[in-house]
């Protein structure tokens, strides 16, 4: 299994707040992620109460990844996130990707 970690922080820093907003982006990142190849699982947290997230998606293969990855899906996905989680100004806001593989 490869998984695509995103790691950056937002506006959003209330428990309560960011609860609701999941709740209401849940469902349309699924259902850009249900049509990808290889699509495993995603998870979207919090990473303490700074408004630090953490997003893994996780696909069957390298390939499948990439494909999310390079074809739009991804994009995609970080335009809904950003919307509904706005990205903390500069310097705070920085988007990190990694991708690790599995087993």
């Amino acid at each position: 299994m490869v998984t695509s970690i995103l790691r950056r922080t937002t506006t959003v820093t209330r428990p309560d707040d960011w609860a609701a907003r999941t709740a209401a982006l849940e469902p349309r990142l699924r259902a850009v992620l249900d049509r990808q190849p290889g699509f495993v699982s995603h998870e979207l947290r919090r990473d303490g109460d700074g408004g630090r997230m953490v997003e893994e998606t996780s696909f069957r293969t390298a390939d499948d990844c990439r494909a999310y990855l390079r074809n739009g899906a991804a994009a995609m996905c970080a335009t809904l996130l950003d919307a509904a989680l706005p990205t903390a100004a500069f310097p705070h806001g920085t988007w990190h990707r990694e991708t690790v593989e599995r087993a």
